[in-house]
């Protein structure tokens, strides 16, 4: 999922997006460990590698926040069908 939002303070394009188990093994994995960690489910390597997001190029670890609009979670307010996501976002 891309998202590409205008930041109205500075008129600058921000690009966010969440990382895919591709990207990975592509970009993050490396070559020794791909054949071990590709079998690995993408919640898995997330929290191996402590890595959820890019944002503007650079990696960042946004658990705690909504997988979609990066907003803070609270326990009130995340989804029950999947914890990283808020109730507007399902």
């Amino acid at each position: 999922m891309l998202s590409i939002n205008k930041d109205q303070k500075r008129n600058k394009v921000i690009e966010k997006r969440l990382l895919t188990k591709k990207d990975f093994i592509e970009k993050i994995i490396e070559p020794h460990n791909k054949k071990d960690l590709s079998k690995m489910k993408i919640s898995e390597l997330r929290e191996l590698y402590k890595i959820t997001h890019i944002i503007d190029g650079n990696l960042k670890d946004m658990r705690g926040n909504c997988f979609s609009c990066l907003t803070s979670l609270r326990h009130d307010y995340t989804s029950k069908f999947d914890k990283n996501y808020c109730i507007d976002c399902l």
